[in-house]
């Protein structure tokens, strides 16, 4: 009996009636009463579940019957949504029948539209063919025009270039008479001395000559020996040398004296000559020792070691002197009065040359039979510590006003008083204006 109720306390879910506090009662009236009450008890235990169970399956039944009711209801609403949104659907349709009617319409237009523009612009680019065919034939006659009014421009000045000064059609009698405003180049002059016109070399703007700033010099020499296309002129002898490379115009071999290079003029009158020498230093030259030695000569003769310019015959007339002297170390009758100006100058100066000299020395220590070719005569600049010769007349360009205007050719004569092994004086360069 015992294990009997165990088997229906667990079918009850009540678990082992000995193992369980919940269930405990069971086994204390087991315990405290017979059999028959504890099933008894037992009996009226079940039929409360079954009563639990029945309540349980009528609140199913009731709940079912809602939600088949909810569902109804949600059925009735969802057909009655289809049945808005079917209309709708209709409605949209319509609409966009509608406007697929208007858009067709619309294409319809567009289409014509189209049509007459396309139309307009044809006869607009006909238009416009025309005209560019107009404006063509217009630019080739107006081109022609103007060619033939460039021509006819041309011929003029021409024509005006020919009647101008300085032509060859129309030669000036010197570089003065020449408008200052145009510019240096080469012109045509004409002189009673000349039987044709010759071309020459005007400088309108000769800054350089301190004795007038305006144009109108005529360049009478052009010796430029640092240019290789360049020959002596003649009477002097060319020198060239490698180290350093330079080339030059002395004296020719043989006995004391000068020789000389003509530069005409072409019989062009002038009061006024500017230019430049630059020579150097070769051997023992003495300045103006050779005058200081014989006071009677003249401008004729050989008065001086170094480049004698004068114009004009018996006697010559000068123009300026560049003498070449000894050394720096010393102040003597050898050496240039400006080389010591803290000692008194025992040589004489020609007093036919006057002021109007340059005199310098390419040798800084005591001289030697050699040549100087690091320090160019006259050109103004290495005249050592003491010297003032690069100060006096400010070299390299001389300015001489001359007494009386003249058209006699200018002579370039270089001097020395001794053999060609003794003293020379070659040139590198020779600028001479007159004006």
């Amino acid at each position: 009996m015992k294990y009997q109720l165990l088997m229906i306390c667990s079918l009850l879910g009540l678990g082992s009636p000995w193992n369980q506090p919940s269930t405990c009662y069971v086994r204390q009236t087991i315990c405290s009463t017979n059999y028959k009450e504890a099933i008894e008890q037992l009996t009226d235990n079940i039929d409360g579940h079954s009563q639990q169970i029945q309540m349980l399956e009528a609140q199913l039944v009731n709940s079912n019957g809602q939600s088949e009711m909810k569902i109804t209801e949600l059925q009735v609403q969802l057909n009655t949504s289809i049945q808005i949104l079917q209309a709708d659907k209709d409605s949209f349709n319509e609409s966009l029948q509608l406007v697929q009617a208007q858009l067709d319409n619309s294409n319809e237009q567009f289409g014509g539209q189209i049509m007459e523009l396309q139309t307009q612009l044809n006869s607009s680019n006909q238009l416009l063919q025309r005209l560019q065919d107009q404006l063509s034939a217009t630019t080739s006659v107006l081109q022609q025009s103007l060619s033939e009014q460039e021509n006819r421009l041309e011929n003029i000045q021409l024509i005006v270039e020919e009647l101008r000064l300085g032509t060859i059609n129309n030669p000036a009698s010197s570089c003065s008479d020449i408008s200052q405003d145009r510019p240096s180049g080469e012109y045509w002059i004409a002189t009673d001395s000349t039987s044709s016109p010759v071309q020459v070399y005007c400088d309108m703007n000769r800054t350089s000559c301190s004795c007038n700033t305006a144009g109108g010099w005529m360049r009478v020499a052009n010796l430029d020996m640092t240019d290789p296309n360049q020959n002596c002129p003649e009477g002097l002898r060319l020198a060239t040398r490698t180290e350093p490379p330079l080339r030059t115009c002395g004296r020719v071999k043989g006995p004391v004296g000068c020789v000389s290079a003509t530069y005409s003029t072409y019989g062009v009158e002038y009061s006024k000559v500017c230019g430049r020498i630059i020579a150097y230093q070769n051997s023992t030259p003495d300045a103006f020792h050779p005058y200081f030695s014989n006071r009677a000569l003249s401008i004729d003769d050989v008065y001086i070691d170094g480049v004698s310019l004068t114009h004009g015959q018996s006697p010559r007339q000068h123009i300026w002197t560049f003498a070449n002297a000894l050394d720096e170390t010393r102040s003597t009758r050898y050496v240039c009065p400006c080389t010591r100006p803290d000692l008194p100058y025992t040589g004489v100066v020609p007093p036919f040359i006057g002021q109007d000299y340059f005199c310098e020395t390419g040798s800084r220590q005591a001289v030697s039979r050699i040549f100087y070719p690091d320090d160019p005569l006259w050109d103004g600049q290495g005249c050592g510590g003491t010297s003032t010769c690069c100060e006096f007349n400010n070299p390299p360009w001389f300015c001489k006003q001359l007494p009386q205007p003249t058209t006699d050719d200018i002579e370039l004569r270089i001097c020395g008083s001794q053999p060609l092994r003794e003293e020379d004086t070659p040139i590198e360069i020779a600028k001479i204006y007159v004006g």
